[in-house]
Order: C-alpha cells, then structure tokens, then sequence
C-alpha cells in the first residue's frame, strides 16, 4: 500500500513483535472487500471530531475484514479510554505516535494468533487511522483549552454552565441531593490597589490551590470571573456543603502570598444552597448569590445558607 505520510512522521510500534517502526509502505495485495474498505475507511472517519466515535467507526469497518474479539483503545494523556467486545487470549497491541506526538494505544484480541497476514492487514488499517485520530485528539486539547481558566488552572465560566445542566440533570435522575457554592474574595480591590495586580494575581491562583487541596474527588471547581469562584457538591446536601465551605474558608484564611517583597493574607465570603425539587440552574445559581451577598453584609470570611 502506497501510504500517504509524506513530510510528516507517523510510527506504529507493535508492542511484542516488531522493535522497529513499520513501514507504512507496505503491498496491497488483499481481496476486493478489503479493497473497498480500505478506499472508503479515511472518508469514513473523517466524518467526526470526537475520539470516540471516530474509533467505533473504526472498529464498525476493520471488523468486516479482519476478524477479532474485542478492540481497547486508551490514551492516558487525554483520558480517553474505549472498549468493545470481550477480551480473548491473544491479543495484538500497537503505540501510535506521530511528529512526536503521543496518539495512544490500540490493542485488538481475538481466540487464535495473529499471523503475519493478519499484523500486515491491520497496519494498513491503521495507517489510515493516524491522522483523523490526531485531529480528534486536538480537537479535544482545544475544546479543553477552551473550557479551562489561563490564570489558576480551574474550570472557567463557559464549562461551568455546561456542567451545571449535566449535574442537575443527574441528580434529578438518581434522586441525590446536590448543593452549590460561591465564594469571592473579601476586599479584593484593596489587594490589588495595595498589592498590584500581581498580587491579585498571586491571590487568585493560591485561592485556586487551595481549593483543589481541600475539595473533595466528586467536587467541581471554577472561577467563574474576577474573584468569584463556584464549586458543584454533588450527591450533598446544605449541611454537608457548609461542611465542605467552612473547610475551605478556613483553610484560604490561614494562606500567606508573597509577591517578593511582603506578604499578605485575605479571607474569603461563602454562599451556599441545595438544589430543590424540580428547580433549574439559574434559580439555584440565584440563590447561591444571594447567600454569598448575605454572607459579605454580615461582616464578610464566613458562610451564609440559602433558605
């Protein structure tokens, strides 16, 4: 088979056998269904972005030519992982990487051993794969990229709108609470007109670390704008919520920043509220505001409920 990498590098090592890159310049010599798979297979998963669809059209159309029992793909980096059929006693694995760009691992098992026949069939299989899985993959980067604060590494207001609804959603499925919290740092401005905005700066991203360190697994943090940052409490309810936010408050008040040449402190304001029955984002979100500003007009670096 005449490949189509040409100023580009695309390697496949297949983990057991060959120590070697394999020569995508590899001779067709296959019958005319193989054929026809193969002149449509690029098209085919051209036709999509996202990783895991365009591995089950992969799989959908490599299984009508070579026979296996079951396909995982995983990519670590990416956290992308995929599974189809049951895993057999022989299995043929592969590390895809192209420019130096990790693309992941393909493992295909099946009953019997593969044969040389049957490596060589899958090579130019996968030589059709590379580049729209590569696309896929940084479509992936950009749309996280896109989803993810520049400043403190946290999720950003585009993503937390996204997975508010998905978060509510599943709690009125499985009949679990879920809380909301928003938080902002107390007196910000007189850090910055203080400090700098370095300072600001230096602030916010501590303020971010610390709430990673003291967040539960199953919780969700973002900065939604400015000093203003709101985590999702799944499966909890208020009371466990303002468990989480006092260890927080706490926790953000005992920081120290040090922009150089002097150290400072700030505190932090909380809001918290549980999703009621049949209620949506917007009026939770509302209502998380509002205890977060009752909190402040209380005398701020404390939390405050909603009803």
């Amino acid at each position: 088979m005449e490949n189509q990498l040409t100023t580009e590098t695309a390697r496949l090592s297949l983990v057991g056998k060959h120590s070697h890159a394999i020569d995508f310049n590899l001779p067709q010599s296959a019958s005319n269904s193989v054929e026809e798979v193969m002149a449509r297979l690029s098209g085919v998963l051209q036709t999509t972005l996202e990783v895991d669809a365009v591995i089950e059209l992969f799989h959908t159309e490599i299984n009508k030519v070579l026979a296996y029992d079951s396909l995982h793909y995983q990519n670590q980096s990416s956290h992308c992982e995929i599974s189809t059929g049951s895993r057999s006693r022989h299995s043929c694995h592969y590390r895809l990487e192209m420019n130096g760009s990790w693309l992941g691992e393909l493992t295909l098992t099946r009953s019997k051993k593969f044969v040389d026949s049957d490596t060589q069939l899958l090579e130019d299989l996968l030589c059709k794969l590379v580049y729209p899985l590569r696309n896929c993959l940084l479509y992936r980067e950009a749309q996280a990229a896109a989803l993810q604060d520049k400043l403190t590494g946290l999720n950003n207001r585009g993503a937390f709108d996204n997975s508010l609804k998905r978060e509510i959603d599943l709690a009125k499925r499985q009949h679990l609470p879920m809380s909301l919290v928003m938080l902002d740092i107390d007196f910000f401005k007189a850090v910055n007109d203080t400090y700098g905005h370095g300072g600001g700066d230096l602030a916010l991203k501590k303020l971010a670390d610390s709430l990673i360190d003291s967040m539960r697994a199953s919780d969700i943090a973002f900065r939604y704008g400015g000093e203003e940052f709101v985590l999702i409490l799944s499966n909890t309810d208020s009371q466990a919520a303002l468990l989480v936010a006092e260890r927080i408050r706490v926790a953000i008040s005992q920081l120290n920043c040090n922009d150089g040449s002097r150290t400072f402190g700030f505190t932090v304001s909380l809001g918290v509220a549980q999703l009621k029955h049949g209620e949506k984002g917007d009026s939770l979100f509302s209502r998380a505001d509002s205890a977060l500003y009752k909190a402040k007009k209380a005398g701020r670096n404390q939390t405050a409920v909603s009803a």
